[in-house]
């Protein structure tokens, strides 16, 4: 069973989404800030980030690049999905943003999307 981290300011997209993978097999962890995503994911890394861009303090594009830039490979090539409301989403690729979703999203898409991210990445 993949292993998710959602990581979104608000509760009830989290909440929303936890319970869409929950459903769909996922075990899925949560963290509302960037620097509660680094921690939990240095401290056990997931398969796949689902990554709101707009956070408070270090953002969705500082979190990534901090990623990409990390020493052990399971977190440099961790998968990421980022969720945003902006079009703009050059700036995510350049970070290292695997795939985005607007966060108007439906969640039939939000799990196609998770299944080829995690088949690209051979898991």
């Amino acid at each position: 069973m993949a292993r998710i981290l959602v990581v979104d300011d608000s509760s009830l997209v989290r909440d929303i989404v936890r319970m869409r993978l929950e459903a769909l097999g996922y075990q899925v962890s949560l963290a509302e800030t960037g620097e509660e995503a680094i921690a939990q994911i240095e401290a056990e890394p997931p398969d796949l980030l689902v990554l709101d861009i707009h956070l408070p303090g270090k953002d969705g594009y500082e979190v990534c690049r901090e990623l990409r830039q990390h020493e052990d490979p399971a977190i440099r090539d961790l998968a990421i999905i980022a969720l945003t409301s902006m079009d703009d989403t050059s700036r995510g690729f350049e970070a290292g943003v695997d795939d985005y979703l607007n966060k108007d999203f439906d969640l039939l898409e939000l799990g196609e999307r998770i299944d080829f991210a995690l088949q690209m990445k051979g898991l």
